[in-house]
């Protein structure tokens, strides 16, 4: 079974010593380093090859967004904070998930299952082909070694987790190594948009708009960034009454 190396940065013990009572649970991660701060963090990634940081916000100097800025190629992130105002923060970095403090375990598990699963995906998913010409319904990704077939008419909305997409379905969720920008090009204008650097959305799937979230119809809220916000609603509002 292959290790996957993984650093916990927090400037508390007692929330450190929590996350590492959770790893050494899951057989296939090994702690490499513990870092009570961001400089301590950027001494350990450029020792070893990190796969995975589990990374508090709030810290002394530098904080973990800070941190996260400044390098070229991050490990896949899990943010650990009290505060929930950074979550939509979160999103502009592309982190792979975003824990509330105090850490539960079944979250901490849904967490470093959606990690695993980036993990294990080979290089080699790919996009397989295309929409089949004007007027196509589909496309077909290669998730997990196989082809899957993806109708546009199913996509809620994609979002980016580093070099990996993955598709929300009306029923399922399937994950594709692509970027978000090709993904972007080959999906149909009339039908998607791209509402923020993270996230394309299905506009049929848009149940109504809260502040800068857009309520999606499987109940889930996506950001969407003040910059495209009129663009989009100029898309929807067919009838000009917003």
């Amino acid at each position: 079974m292959r290790k996957y190396n993984c650093i916990i940065v927090d400037d508390e013990t007692l929330a450190q010593d929590l996350i590492e009572t959770y790893l050494l649970k899951i057989p296939n991660i090994q702690i490499i380093a513990k870092c009570h701060t961001a400089m301590d963090a950027m001494q350990a990634l450029n020792e070893h090859a990190i796969d995975l940081m589990f990374l508090d916000i709030e810290m002394p100097d530098l904080t973990g967004l800070e941190l996260l800025r400044s390098l070229d190629k991050p490990p896949y992130t899990i943010l650990t904070t009290a505060y929930a105002e950074y979550a939509l923060e979160s999103y502009e970095l592309n982190v792979v998930d975003y824990l509330l403090k105090p850490v539960r375990f079944d979250r901490f598990f849904k967490s470093i299952t959606k990690v695993l699963d980036i993990l294990k995906g080979s290089e080699a998913e790919t996009v397989v082909a295309e929409s089949p010409g004007a007027g196509g319904n589909y496309i077909f990704v290669k998730s997990d070694y196989k082809a899957v077939k993806i109708r546009y008419d199913e996509i809620v909305f994609v979002e980016s987790i580093q070099k990996y997409v993955r598709f929300h379905l009306k029923e399922k969720k399937v994950m594709s190594l692509m970027s978000l920008t090709s993904l972007n090009e080959i999906l149909p204008d009339t039908h998607f948009f791209r509402c923020q650097k993270s996230f394309i959305i299905n506009l049929q799937e848009i149940e109504g708009i809260d502040g800068n979230q857009l309520v999606m119809s499987s109940g889930v809220k996506i950001p969407v960034s003040k910059s495209v916000k009129a663009e989009l609603i100029q898309k929807i509002d067919r009838n000009n009454l917003l």
